[in-house]
């Protein structure tokens, strides 16, 4: 099975919007009626999803793949759960009912499979391959609600992981800022600005060229340097399919990224040469309220 790139985008436009509705205070102004008695949300949920996603063959790569995706989102037990790219975050903070600030911190853990099997490139498949990285590590974030209007929500949150499968893939910072909002009981909306800073052993595992790669590709060889890895955009649209979030059941998401490059995972012959600093990612979804 080919494994590829998979930013943590794709997998959100999945079900960020959807599980933004899962603030019980926010949902209440939308129907005017108190959501205990009629949400899905009120206790503990679960949301699953899954769909396509268009996304480059490698970190770098102009060549575009399509690929399954699915994820999963909740809460259960009091504990939050989000999705990641091949994984999950936890939320052991408690959160206050009415609250308009609220604090976010838990584990994380994600699968990364750049370049751990056969690639579009023929010339970047005659390094060698990488193996997959187990990445664990924390998030930590803030939310705010009623930002714009009464029922919106505004998150910045950070991941601070590193490979802990042993595979040498080093360690990654992502910080990101989403704003999500209802347009109706049926429709949501939200967009998103992320960033990824990673240390010398991440760049050098994934955008650096031995020599031996050089011979074997033709590339020139290269040492990569950490720091900026890239800077995202994304935007995404949920619709519940029985037109009311509240009631749990279907919904179809559609959502778009764009990222670019910057420093060792930009200058790399595996993006200068054979790739671009563009990066485009579309999906499109559906997901299930239980």
């Amino acid at each position: 099975m080919r494994r590829q790139y998979l930013d943590t985008a794709s997998v959100l436009l999945l079900l960020s919007p959807i599980s933004a509705h899962a603030q019980d205070d926010d949902l209440q102004p939308i129907t005017g009626t108190p959501v205990s008695d009629q949400s899905v949300f009120s206790g503990d949920f679960l949301i699953v999803g899954g769909g396509a996603v268009l996304v480059p063959s490698y970190e770098g790569s102009d060549d575009l793949v399509v690929i399954p995706a699915a994820a999963v989102a909740g809460r259960l037990g009091g504990i939050g759960i989000s999705a990641r790219a091949a994984g999950l975050a936890l939320d052991f903070i408690p959160k206050r009912e009415g609250a308009r600030l609220g604090f976010t911190l838990g584990p994380v853990v994600r699968y990364r499979s750049n370049r751990a099997s056969r690639i579009a490139d023929p010339v970047v498949a005659r390094l060698s391959k990488l193996p997959g990285v187990v990445e664990g590590g924390l998030v930590a974030g803030i939310d705010i609600k009623h930002v714009l209007n009464p029922y919106d929500s505004l998150s910045f949150s950070v991941d601070f992981r590193w490979d802990v499968s042993g595979k040498g893939g080093g360690q990654i910072i992502s910080p990101g800022v989403s704003y999500l909002s209802p347009l109706s009981k049926g429709v949501a909306m939200g967009t998103a600005v992320m960033s990824n800073f990673v240390d010398t052993r991440y760049a050098q595992y994934n955008f650096g060229i031995s020599a031996a790669g050089s011979a074997a590709s033709g590339l020139p060889a290269f040492t990569a340097r950490g720091g900026l890895k890239d800077i995202g955009v994304g935007a995404f649209t949920a619709f519940d399919l029985g037109g009311n979030f509240l009631d749990g059941g279907p919904a179809f998401a559609v959502g778009a990224m764009y990222s670019r490059l910057y420093g060792s995972a930009a200058a790399s012959p595996i993006t200068a040469q054979r790739g671009k600093r563009g990066q485009v990612i579309v999906g499109s979804g559906l997901s299930y309220t239980f």
